[in-house]
């Protein structure tokens, strides 16, 4: 210990005596450790610890394909996740939910929260302790008459103040009571955006209706059923089902994934491929600072070998060195977790998915425990080798050329160029991969989403059904709301449509044409079904191909009308006018409509995105929804709207808010953040790594060149010109470049195709991708090498073979 603590004060005096040797590889360090914890820490968030919950490796959600219908991953019927919940030699506990959001009244300002209605054990599924209280029983669901409630945290404190006395009281959600008898822990985040739990209303009349499809299943499996025979159990449930629901085949198949992967979504391709990354950055920062201190050895070269003279073993000398490197990491690991932190500060700014929570990634234990050990690690990476080397120094030799410029030897200088050399393409990689997401995202922003989302402004509006109780009143109401927004100052247009492009909203329906029935054998048809007004397609800025869309004579009573997108007219009608053609549907209580019109196709989940067949029906047909989407364009501000739009509501009905205000614009960008986050950090990384590698490669080249100051004055003295100098070291140092700018193409076309999940019109070997980061980082590369160059230019050979 007494020698570890000397090492240590002497490893603190040598790092001050080189300011900036220790201030260039903290900085290193903290680039490398910074970039690592922060993206550890989103990982761990998403792709590890996502909540609080023990055993989440046995927690799976179950979906289900439906062939004939082209439907695949949808969600189950509320009987159908019952009938899960009885296979008790496979399930521990099986839950399925719904979420929605109601008016909270009765506290202050009207606010809209989030619901989750639950069927089954969600308490035994999720392991779920409340804060107080308790959680509802999984038969209270069973005749849909409880009206219990459990609330987060964060609402109990906005409600209470944190009120242990909370517990008991009421909730007014649309009109109704709600007792309050628990609150959950404050971890408990799940699902997303989700205030209040509540039962799912499952009455008598309900219980064996299979054809509602809107439940997402969550099943904790029992201790030694492994995936194999999980899909084994769900297979053989699907069959019961198939065999005696559906008459039997293969009508539904039961699939599952893990609950981890599946709350991730598309998060997780992205935060592997940057976990990826970072483990370059961080190599790469191991790499400059191992270049560093074999330079800084060569200056040492005398120290070390009066400590070596005077007794000191090799053992001795490499400690001396490996404690100055882990005093390094110790600086380098504090820095980089601030810098860690800065960056999760900004990933908590804009929110880069809708179903992960990113605002308030914690740094915990994990987190601190993997940044230790990053720096440890990233300090023996650049370490090691030079304390060895060190370790290894001849006392009489270099005693008798330290008063001398001479080289430090090939093999030290082996060791420098192979380090320039790794920098090199361990930067060329970070670069081309940020090239590739740069490229996507311009893509997907250029793509056309098939409408016009410039100035358009829109916002949810939802009524209780307690006080809107029929059709007509419903109507009066969305009728009456969009009389007044048409008149704001500024609206171009208005329209209501039940289900808005990148919401998340979607429902598909089957259909049938009249007077062309299936086939044996066909797939059943099908199309996703949106109920719009009259302006919708104009406020939207959808084109009209064929026929007209809906006016103000569609209404109740009137003949069903519908109108199809391109993708339907295509899919359903090849190569015919489907103008006059009928179909019928759920929608139209399977009574035939007709077709009026055909629009173009729209994206609605993200853009670019395969188009589905969408069938568009007028909002008066379906006066049973009691939320709508209020769709405005004008040139005006979001704030300018939603002011007006709030008084038109409190004059209308004071306990009807309006939430979820966006423009058309911003929920397109919303879509786009897992693209976006990883076009942004792996910019980030590219960036650094350039600049690590420019210093990295300006550093060996000035050192190079000073070690042949007694070469270059001698070339000038008979006659060499400064260009030739200058080329003599463009040449050495370029002849790095080539080599790690080889090794990184060669390495880019491997490790680019694990990108190609997340990248859109753009391969992960794009030519003019390639060519452009190559000759970016090769200008860099240039100038690094040049600046040493232009000072080998100013050597007076006089001087230089004086001092020699």
């Amino acid at each position: 210990m007494d020698r570890l603590l000397q090492d240590l004060r002497h490893a603190a005096r040598a790092l001050r005596n080189a300011p900036g040797f220790t201030i260039l590889a903290v900085i290193a360090l903290a680039i490398g450790v910074g970039a690592n914890s922060a993206i550890f820490s989103l990982v761990n968030a998403v792709l590890l610890r996502p909540l609080p919950v023990e055993g989440l490796d046995r927690l799976h959600v179950v979906r289900v394909d439906v062939p004939l219908l082209d439907l695949y991953g949808a969600p189950l019927a509320p009987p159908e996740v019952l009938e899960l919940a009885e296979r008790e030699d496979a399930f521990e506990a099986v839950t399925g939910y719904l979420v929605g959001d109601r008016t909270l009244t009765g506290h202050g300002e009207l606010q809209r929260v989030g619901v989750a209605m639950t069927l089954g054990d969600f308490a035994g599924v999720f392991r779920l302790r409340p804060r107080l209280g308790r959680f509802y029983r999984p038969e209270q669901s069973l005749d849909g008459t409880h009206r219990v409630a459990v609330v987060s945290h964060g609402l109990w404190q906005q409600l209470s103040g944190g009120d242990p006395g909370f517990v008991g009281r009421t909730l007014e959600l649309n009109g109704e009571s709600y007792e309050v008898v628990g609150v959950m822990p404050p971890a408990m985040r799940f699902p997303r955006g989700v205030q209040v739990w509540v039962p799912f209303a499952l009455p008598q009349e309900e219980r064996f209706n299979r054809n509602r499809w809107v439940m997402t299943a969550v099943v904790r499996t029992r201790p030694g059923v492994g995936e194999a025979q999980l899909a084994a159990h769900l297979a053989a449930e699907a069959r019961r089902w198939n065999d005696e629901y559906h008459g039997g085949g293969d009508v539904k198949v039961l699939r599952s994934t893990p609950f981890v992967q599946d709350l991730a979504g598309p998060l997780r391709t992205v935060l592997l491929v940057l976990l990826g990354a970072v483990g370059f950055v961080l190599l790469l920062a191991a790499a400059n600072v191992a270049s560093l201190q074999l330079v800084r050895a060569v200056a040492r070269s005398k120290e070390l070998a009066v400590r070596a003279a005077l007794g000191a073993g090799r053992g001795r000398l490499a400690r001396q060195l490996l404690a100055e490197s882990a005093l390094l990491a110790l600086l380098g690991g504090m820095a980089g977790l601030w810098l860690g932190s800065l960056a999760l500060a900004v990933v908590a700014r804009w929110q880069p998915a809708q179903q992960m929570n990113l605002t308030d990634v914690p740094l915990d234990g994990a987190v601190l425990a993997f940044t230790a050990f990053t720096a440890l690690l990233a300090a023996l990476a650049s370490g090691l080798v030079p304390a060895l080397r060190a370790a290894r120094v001849d006392p009489q030799r270099a005693l008798r050329e330290s008063g001398h410029s001479a080289s430090a030897g090939r093999s030290r200088h082996r060791l420098l160029r192979a380090g320039s050399v790794l920098q090199v393409a361990l930067a060329l990689v970070l670069l081309l991969g940020s090239g590739l997401m740069v490229r996507t995202l311009s893509r997907l922003l250029a793509a056309d989403p098939g409408f016009d989302p410039r100035n358009v402004h829109t916002a949810r509006v939802s009524i209780p059904v307690q006080v809107y109780d029929t059709p007509e009143r419903r109507l009066a109401f969305f009728d009456a709301l969009l009389e007044r927004a048409r008149a704001l100052p500024g609206v171009e247009h208005a329209a209501l449509i039940q289900a808005l492009p990148f919401s998340g909203m979607n429902d598909s329906s089957p259909f049938a044409i009249i007077g062309r029935p299936t086939q044996e054998g066909d797939p059943a048809r099908h199309a996703e079904a949106r109920v719009v007004s009259a302006d919708y397609f104009r406020t939207m800025g959808i084109p009209v191909l064929a026929g007209r869309v809906f006016d103000d004579t569609e209404r109740p009573g009137t003949p069903r009308v519908v109108v199809i997108d391109r993708t339907f007219a295509e899919q359903y009608f090849p190569g015919e006018d489907p103008i006059g053609k009928q179909i019928a549907s759920g929608w139209t209580s399977m009574e035939p409509a007709t077709i009026i019109g055909v629009v173009g196709s729209v994206d609605h989940d993200e853009v670019a995105d395969a188009p589905k067949a969408v069938a568009y029906y007028p909002f008066r047909h379906a006066a049973h929804y009691t939320t709508h989407a209020l769709a405005l364009r004008s040139a005006q501000s979001i704030g300018g709207i939603t002011n007006p739009l709030r008084a038109i509501l409190a004059e209308l009905d004071p306990n009807v808010p309006l939430y979820d205000v966006q423009t058309m614009e911003g929920r397109i960008e919303r879509s786009l953040g897992p693209r976006r986050l990883a076009m942004l950090a792996l910019a980030g990384f590219a960036a650094l790594a350039v600049v690590l590698a420019a210093l990295g490669i300006y550093g060996v080249m000035r050192y190079t060149t000073g070690q042949r100051t007694h070469e270059i004055g001698i070339r000038i003295a008979i006659g060499a010109q400064r260009g030739d100098v200058v080329r003599l070291v463009l040449r050495q140092g370029m002849t790095i470049v080539a080599a790690g700018l080889g090794i990184g193409l060669a390495a880019a076309l491997v490790l680019t195709r694990t990108m190609r999940a997340v990248l859109f019109g753009v391969g992960p070997h794009d030519p003019l991708t390639f060519i452009v980061a190559t000759a970016l980082l090769a200008g860099v590369a240039l100038i690094a090498i040049w600046l040493p160059a232009r000072r080998a230019t100013r050597v007076d050979p006089i001087t230089a073979l004086r001092v020699e």
